[in-house]
């Protein structure tokens, strides 16, 4: 099966020695979303977990600890955005983020390292043409350590309209997306990037974008190698054709302040202990404990040559 570290939280950045206690002692237990009185219990080992999937926008809070996954087959979606500190208040230097993206890229491969680009807006005091401008140069800083980049446009979920409003964030009209996803072909190409998008159909294929997802199964084949036979599942949204696995993280533990974020708030950190199996918090008497049945969706006979 597939595990992802994750959509809710930043696991890299903020509870690192979390996971990696988890790695050690084998299982993990997981808060469902939708009922708190319900966990999860996993076992959390690479003969059961076939990829794990990390995403990060600090990347350089785990590189001590790689070692500890060196039996695993993980992929890595590193975020680097150039919006200023009123957008993104607590996120490290961007050239600290790079170098750490770079140190990530040679310990593990370039092809287990992707940059993303998202979610991309617009607003007075960052125009189109500074997306232009830093896209192309931040893709010249990581050419060489990654061999694709994935971009999405700002969704405005109802509880952030008032904000954005504020703000005067937006997302681009149509003919700006158009223009916006034609540089970042011609840029990602001229530096050795295959340019995706996330999450926004298929009208952009025509202007050369892969738009097939970021985390498919022929995407989770290759960082396994091996062929899988994955269980058919519905997507969280139409235009996504993503595999996202079982999430290990929990909402409410991200202490970036990224004003755009779907999952803000970080009150979870104060019942943090990375002792703990849960990320926040730990099991109580009242709480329903659920095995999930992991097993491995390695095809036997379907090595990748």
């Amino acid at each position: 099966m597939i595990a992802f570290a994750s959509m809710r939280t930043d696991i890299p950045a903020f509870y690192s020695q979390w996971l990696v206690k988890r790695i050690e002692e084998g299982f993990l237990m997981v808060r469902s979303p939708y009922n708190d009185k319900l966990i999860y219990r996993l076992p959390f080992n690479p003969k059961v977990i076939d990829c794990l999937g990390l995403c990060t926008k600090n990347p350089g809070r785990i590189l001590c600890h790689l070692d500890v996954l060196s039996d695993w087959r993980t992929l890595w979606h590193v975020t680097i955005t150039p919006y200023p500190r009123e957008y993104e208040p607590g996120i490290q230097d961007k050239r600290m983020i790079v170098e750490d993206f770079k140190n990530l890229s040679l310990r593990v491969g370039k092809e287990r390292v992707v940059w993303r680009y998202d979610p991309v807006f617009l607003s007075p005091s960052f125009p189109l043409s500074s997306h232009k401008a830093w896209f192309s140069t931040l893709s010249s800083l990581l050419e060489g350590y990654t061999d694709r980049v994935v971009f999405s446009f700002l969704d405005i979920y109802p509880f952030m309209k008032e904000k954005m409003e504020r703000l005067e964030i937006k997302p681009p009209f149509k003919s700006e997306m158009e223009e916006l996803a034609s540089f970042f072909v011609q840029e990602g190409r001229r530096h050795g990037m295959t340019v995706s998008s996330c999450g926004e159909g298929e009208w952009m294929e025509s202007l050369g974008v892969d738009t097939s997802g970021c985390f498919t199964k022929e995407v989770w084949e290759k960082c396994r190698g091996n062929r899988l036979n994955i269980p058919k599942k519905k997507g969280k949204r139409r235009e996504c054709n993503c595999i996202l696995g079982f999430d290990i993280g929990e909402y409410g533990g991200c202490r970036m302040g990224c004003i755009y974020c779907y999952g803000q708030g970080y009150e979870g950190k104060e019942r943090h202990n990375p002792l703990s199996p849960l990320l926040f918090g730990w099991p109580g008497k009242e709480d329903e404990i659920k095995d999930v049945k992991a097993e491995s969706w390695v095809d036997g006979d379907g090595w990748l040559i």
